[in-house]
């Protein structure tokens, strides 16, 4: 109701006080009349607050006749924050491809029709320069690369990127094209023109474009491209080109296709081992979980390896904000109530790091909890350690937090690293206590010095059983609590 939106738009350079607007609104006005087809336009007014859903028919009364646009959180940060950190806030419904026809003999391309089980395909091969796709990739990043079963790895993490920088930085001929795999693109249509009113030139415009093999070479590229000058992509880029292979899929359902995908995919990346890891723990419900849990507690969890890689490079976001995979995994398995499935030694390959749907919004706050115990008890290694230590560290987390909880509900309120503390002092106590009520845990062993027969409690084996989480229940309620302090037992 402070802006005066009518009387600005109308053209009015003060307010009904007859006080001269500001020089941002004088300026505004200015571009206002400039605009030679202002006709056609209409007002939008965009609110970025968290507006109650009440307080929508106030707002479409406040500003009466305009279109409203109200941008609250849970539209901010997911039409805006996630697809930046995800390097997807650019999206292309179309990709327009320059060819060079200066050193081709007789077409641009080679062209033919598959017959698959869904429907006719038709495969388009061409040379494209390697400017052409670095600047492409540049822009739209990670948007086109949905289908991919990685994003972005980045230089020390494989030989691949520095042989792909290195073959255009170093080299000043054309061997990139004869040394590099190339890139598969899937599209839902292919045009090819060499008839574009420019000698040797020809256009490719690819629709709904997504890149399923070759996103390594594409983002290496972009890479050079955007820490490169203007002067110095000229040199580093001329006369290289990359042979771009284009699958136009035949029209069948979001489902089939898809599947399709995935088939092309798995056979066409050879040039770095992709494992069935990355391909499954980048489904669409992941993705879905990994958005739940950022707005519910800012952590990051990558469903894709190398998706927050850009985010990271530019400091949109700090390291320590990013969860392990795995470690992501075998948490919000716990918090699901699914601990024997989170402590297995193997439990990315047995599960293939896909995590079932979240049912109930208190998942997160439990995922949140147990995450939070787990970097203070490991020292915030959460990503260097074997897979025994992390699951042994998962099991006294879930110690902890039965005790912490045990804790509150008696009203002692001691900080975390307090109750860690009580914790490791009663754990010997638990151990114990369970030696005395599990004894289908214990297994004998023959002493070869002596050929005596002894029994031995299996520690590990509990630990890693349905009954630990139980056992940690039930021990820690038979607990008698005195005043905060360390408990004694009963």
């Amino acid at each position: 109701m402070s802006i005066d939106l009518d009387r600005i738009l109308n053209g009015h350079r003060e307010n009904v006080d007859g006080q001269s607007y500001n020089g941002h609104i004088l300026a505004f006005i200015e571009k206002l009349q400039k605009i030679p087809d202002i006709a056609r336009y209409k007002t939008r007014v965009t609110i970025l607050a968290n507006v109650k859903a009440e307080q929508y028919a106030l707002v479409k009364r406040l500003f009466h006749g305009d279109e409203t646009n109200i941008v609250n959180f849970d539209r901010c940060y997911g039409e805006l924050v996630i697809p930046t950190i995800r390097g997807e806030q650019h999206y292309t419904s179309s990709m327009r491809l320059q060819i060079d026809l200066s050193n081709k003999s007789n077409r641009s391309r080679l062209s033919a029709e598959i017959i698959t089980a869904h429907g006719p395909s038709e495969v388009t091969v061409v040379l494209v320069p390697t400017i052409e796709i670095a600047e492409i990739m540049s822009r739209y990043k990670n948007s086109i690369l949905r289908y991919n079963p990685r994003s972005y790895l980045e230089f020390r993490e494989q030989r691949t990127n520095e042989g792909i920088h290195k073959s255009i930085v170093e080299f000043e001929t054309g061997e990139f094209a004869i040394l590099n795999n190339g890139i598969t693109i899937v599209s839902d249509e292919t045009y090819v023109n060499e008839r574009v009113g420019s000698m040797n030139r020809a256009q490719v415009e690819i629709v709904n474009p997504q890149i399923i093999n070759g996103g390594q070479t594409a983002y290496t590229l972009a890479r050079i491209f955007d820490e490169s000058s203007d002067i110095e992509r000229e040199r580093l880029f001329s006369g290289k080109e990359v042979m771009v292979r284009i699958i136009t899929l035949p029209q069948i359902d979001e489902d089939s296709k898809k599947n399709l995908i995935l088939s092309i995919s798995s056979a066409t990346n050879s040039q770095t081992t992709v494992s069935s890891i990355d391909r499954t723990a980048s489904n669409d419900r992941n993705r879905e979980i990994a958005e739940i849990v950022f707005k519910r507690t800012g952590l990051l969890y990558e469903p894709k390896r190398g998706e927050y890689s850009d985010a990271l490079r530019t400091k949109y976001i700090d390291k320590e904000h990013v969860i392990e995979r795995s470690l992501f995994t075998r948490i919000m398995h716990i918090a699901s109530g699914r601990y024997t499935t989170a402590v297995q030694r193997k439990m990315m390959k047995n599960t293939g790091g896909v995590i079932p749907g979240i049912d109930d919004d208190g998942v997160v706050d439990v995922f949140s909890d147990l995450y939070e115990i787990y970097i203070k008890v490991s020292g915030h290694q959460v990503s260097t350690q074997p897979a025994d230590k992390i699951i042994n560290n998962l099991a006294f987390v879930v110690f902890v937090r039965a005790f912490k909880l045990r804790r509150q509900r008696e009203g002692v309120t001691d900080l975390l690293p307090r109750v860690i503390e009580d914790a490791r002092v009663l754990y010997a106590d638990f151990e114990k206590w369970a030696r005395e009520n599990s004894q289908e845990f214990f297994a004998s062993r023959t002493d070869k010095k002596t050929g005596e027969r002894r029994e031995f409690f299996t520690l590990k084996k509990w630990q890693r059983s349905a009954r630990y989480p139980i056992d940690v229940e039930t021990y820690i309620d038979h607990l008698v609590l005195s005043e905060g302090e360390k408990p004694p037992i009963k």
